[in-house]
């Protein structure tokens, strides 16, 4: 599949920026009333036991078969089912999903506010092309969670990003920096920060952050690269197809070597790290390598198949991908790398 800037990737970035859970999972049972049915409540903790193991598809059988044991009528799974399906990127059953919520949960908060955030996510997340409609019901959503008694400081960051998504900049700064001054240490406060700096991260593609020491010694970090285009390519020993590409991200890299504002850097997903050291130097990838051992970098990108290859320009944004072929048959990559390059040296030349 060869793709550019998909839809797909810039979701993800989407639903991570702005928070896909909340800490509310287990805080809205009735104990004494779970004590009376101990069948119902061997479901659900099965099912919240999948959950929690990512096995989403498991996961969502059980808060099904726990919800029919309640005559289809139990708020607190249709809350999981919320969970679940977000996880699944299946926002339109989200959304149904939550509406049910907000209908059976009745005076449970905890629930509402849930049920209100996820269902203001899916909407978020649904918004190909910045799909104004969906993002201004997107804001309504999380308003109306807001307005629940005991509604946690993220949903003002979840309003603050959509605010920005549909350019009312200055309303959205506001409900970041209300985030901010709730909670300046939440797990969003860094991501926040930047967004108040720069409100366009709200609507464009950027790259998540990194860092890493690579295979030749040098400490790299996003940071380090504004300025530059530099391709990532994720790749693996064990991985055909990125073998293959190998020669060509030689040649690559050889073409482009006297050209200051081009990096390339492999990121490997490798388990052994000796087969990856002799493969590079046996092969003469001498351009920055990373071996990402704990898939930090791989989980930043979403990275689900091999080889992935991601284009990000000047700016930090993410603007080209290419999934699953050798970079020999993604021509388009190398016309995505020129065109970037070419946009610096116009920039350059204009000043």
């Amino acid at each position: 599949m060869l793709t550019t800037q998909t839809g797909r990737l810039t979701i993800f970035l989407a639903s991570v920026a702005v928070a896909l859970c909340l800490s509310l999972l287990d805080s809205s049972r009735t104990s004494a009333a779970l004590a009376q049915d101990p069948d119902f409540q061997d479901e659900l903790e099965h099912g919240q036991l999948l959950f929690r193991q990512r096995k989403f598809d498991e996961a969502l059988k059980s808060f099904k078969r726990a919800n029919e044991m309640r005559d289809k009528k139990c708020a607190e799974c249709y809350g999981w089912m919320t969970e679940t399906y977000l996880s699944l990127e299946a926002y339109k059953n989200v959304i149904d999903a939550a509406d049910k919520v907000i209908e059976l949960a009745g005076g449970n908060n905890q629930l509402l506010v849930k049920a209100y955030n996820n269902k203001g996510l899916a909407l978020q997340a649904s918004a190909e092309k910045k799909d104004q409609k969906k993002l201004a019901a997107a804001e309504v959503v999380f308003r109306q969670g807001l307005a629940v008694a005991g509604a946690p400081p993220i949903l003002h960051y979840n309003l603050g990003v959509s605010l920005m998504q549909l350019n009312r900049d200055d309303e959205g700064v506001a409900e970041i920096k209300q985030y901010l001054k709730l909670q300046p240490r939440g797990g969003y406060s860094d991501t926040a920060r930047k967004l108040v700096e720069n409100p366009r991260r709200a609507r464009e593609n950027f790259a998540p952050d990194f860092s890493f020491t690579s295979l030749q010694g040098e400490y790299i970090t996003l940071d380090d690269l504004k300025g530059k285009v530099v391709l990532l390519d994720f790749w693996g020993t064990w991985c055909g197809p990125c073998v293959e590409s190998v020669p060509d991200l030689r040649n690559l890299h050889k073409r482009y070597a006297k050209e200051p504002s081009f990096v390339l850097i492999g990121i490997s997903s490798d388990g052994d790290e000796q087969a990856w050291r002799e493969f590079t130097a046996k092969n003469r990838m001498i351009w920055p390598q990373y071996r990402d051992k704990d898939h930090k970098i791989l989980s930043a990108f979403n990275i689900r198949a091999f080889p992935t290859y991601i284009v990000i320009d000047h700016e930090g944004i993410v603007r080209f991908q290419s999934v699953g072929f050798s970079w020999q048959r993604s021509a388009s990559l190398d016309s995505a790398i020129q065109k970037y390059v070419k946009a610096i040296a116009r920039s350059q030349e204009a000043r």
